[in-house]
């Protein structure tokens, strides 16, 4: 949630100052470009936590033993 919420904050602000987002030279223009980052950020904290998850679950598997 954290990541959706940063993404579409940060994209927005720069889709209203006139900004157009780029990524590798590939220009996202509009609520296209906004909605882009919303999701590849949001994407990329879900992985992140479920990383996160896998480690202290096999942390907490391992101290059982």
């Amino acid at each position: 949630m954290i990541g959706l919420g940063l993404g579409f904050g940060v994209s927005a602000l720069s889709f209203l100052a006139g900004n157009v987002i780029s990524i590798n030279g590939y220009a996202l223009s509009g609520w296209y470009g906004v909605w882009t980052v919303t999701l590849a950020l949001g994407a990329a904290g879900f992985c992140f936590g479920l990383i996160w998850a896998l480690v202290f679950k096999a942390l907490g598997e391992a101290a059982r033993r």
